[in-house]
């Protein structure tokens, strides 16, 4: 289990620094009655990603992909997992350097509206945020397919799931305690500017480490296979 646990650990960095669920609970603290909105969105964030996670183990599992010899089908998935976000980073560089220095970034039409939501609507963004963000998506895979290898059994996997979303989560958490020191709200509104203005360029760094993480994953088990 512990070896299992410390080949996910750098899949817990996409969850870590993804920009768009922390700027979520930022704008969530910051309006009215902001700390229990904050905990319903946090709450979904920890409980949905630990089910995709265990959910996408159990599959993996169930597939064949348990045990020391890695089959071959897993080896190219994790290649094709790497080319697509290759892709996308490309694409994505591209895009920005035909953006004008001066061009403000937009901000997204949820982030602006979520402090108005409801708490349902709270729920459904920090939930759509897990399975639609591909970096969030991506870390949550690449721990799915290395734990999966691991034969251990599903309590184990339980736990291991668990533990690699809280230590995933803490990026997600942080505003909550900086929300509760003295001067908290004045940071928060500085956290927030600041990672609406470099989320693109997050974003993109991330794309590209996980492609190369997922490509030599799978490079590597076909070259040992």
């Amino acid at each position: 289990m512990g070896r299992a646990f410390a080949d996910m650990l750098p899949y817990t960095l996409g969850l870590i620094v993804s920009p768009f669920p922390v700027v979520a609970v930022i704008a969530l603290l910051i309006s009215a009655n902001g700390r229990a909105k904050a905990l319903v969105f946090e709450l979904t964030w920890l409980i949905m990603s630990w089910v995709v996670l265990v959910v996408l183990i159990a599959l993996l599992g169930a597939a064949g992909a348990a045990g020391h010899t890695r089959p071959t089908w897993v080896a190219w998935l994790a290649l094709i997992t790497g080319v697509l976000l290759l892709a996308m980073a490309v694409t994505g560089i591209r895009r920005a350097a035909r953006r004008r220095e001066s061009d403000e970034p937009e901000v997204p039409r949820w982030i602006a509206a979520i402090d108005t939501m409801t708490t349902p609507k709270i729920i459904g963004v920090a939930a759509l945020l897990i399975v639609a963000n591909p970096v969030n998506l991506a870390s949550l895979a690449g721990a799915a397919i290395t734990a999966a290898h691991e034969p251990l059994p599903l309590r184990q996997q339980i736990v291991l799931a668990a533990l690699f979303v809280v230590i995933g989560s803490i990026g997600v958490l942080a505003p909550y305690a900086t929300a509760l020191s003295a001067g908290g709200e004045g940071r928060l509104h500085r956290m927030r500017g600041w990672l609406i203005r470099h989320n693109g360029a997050l974003t993109l760094l991330l794309i590209l480490i996980f492609a190369l993480l997922f490509l030599a994953k799978g490079l590597r088990s076909l070259l040992s296979s």
